[in-house]
């Protein structure tokens, strides 16, 4: 059901449209399971209700019959908007175009994704949510209460940050670890200074959160140093030497484990600089390897 709902918001985004041209445009789209050459009309206002609520956004229709999407004068809400509903927006497209399907190549999301509709219901409604999940590093899964307060997306997983009812306090959990997901009764209250973005503010990925940001600089060979500056690893990153043979760039960081991963993928090509004790943690990591092909 999700899917229609960015079906029906990507679709009515493009421009004013009619009915007709709504139903024309569902009879082959491949989001239709019904295969159905109409949507009904009582269905049609109950995917658009749902999708004014999960997105935020006025569905209008004008004068001449035309549905369109009431522009919003907060820009950081447009922004939001429009990243969520081309992320899931770009999965439809390719499926609708079968002939491009081996020229438009992207990395597929695990499974969890069918999780997000209730997700966004719960911390719309805010539910308590019934989970029963699985971590990697226990032999058994367990059920729990939480409270959804945030949904992240790192590495092709989406993750959500809750409250565990259990353990009193937030964790982050994969949503492809969760083998049953349910709502229940009970209702909580998102505490009333909670930010999804300035939690994460200080790290790169989705782990190391309850420790302090610190400075780290690490030295970059040029050619590589052309893709930190077109796409930065962390909003805090700054570029305070460049020559001819490297940059140097600092950030306000968590070393997290993330962090750490991405910085080791640049081999030869990267060196940190500081701290020193994370310069010697970097040093021993690579010496471990080192240990496997000696």
């Amino acid at each position: 059901m999700f899917e229609c709902y960015i079906w029906l918001v990507n679709t009515i985004a493009r421009g004013p449209i009619s009915r007709e041209a709504i139903d024309d445009k569902w009879a082959r789209s491949s989001v239709n399971d019904y295969k159905t050459d109409a949507i009904p009309e009582t269905t049609f206002h109950r995917w658009r209700n749902a999708a004014q609520m999960l997105f935020d956004i006025k569905i209008r229709c004008n004068s001449f019959g035309e549905y369109y999407i009431e522009d919003d004068n907060d820009a950081s809400i447009v922004d939001w908007r429009a990243r969520i509903v081309n992320l899931f927006a770009m999965n439809s497209l390719v499926k609708d175009s079968k002939a491009l399907k081996d020229r438009i190549l992207y990395e597929p999301v695990p499974s969890g994704e069918k999780y997000l509709t209730t997700f966004i219901e719960a911390m719309r409604d805010e539910i308590v949510l019934e989970m029963t999940y699985q971590s990697f590093y226990k032999p058994a899964p367990s059920t729990f209460l939480i409270e959804t307060y945030c949904l992240k997306m790192f590495r092709q997983r989406w993750y959500v940050v809750a409250m565990s009812r259990g353990h009193d306090q937030l964790r982050v959990y994969s949503l492809d670890r969760i083998k049953e997901l349910k709502p229940t009764p009970e209702k909580y209250i998102l505490p009333a200074d909670f930010d999804g973005e300035a939690y994460f503010k200080d790290t790169y990925g989705v782990s190391g959160i309850e420790y302090p940001p610190q400075p780290i600089e690490i030295k970059v060979v040029a050619i590589e140093a052309n893709y930190f500056r077109t796409l930065p690893l962390h909003h805090s990153q700054e570029e305070i030497e460049r020559n001819e043979d490297f940059s140097i760039f600092r950030y306000h960081i968590i070393p997290s484990f993330e962090f750490t991963q991405e910085l080791l993928k640049q081999g030869a090509n990267l060196e940190v600089l500081s701290p020193q004790w994370y310069r010697d943690e970097f040093a021993g990591k690579i010496a471990q390897m080192h240990q496997l092909y000696t």
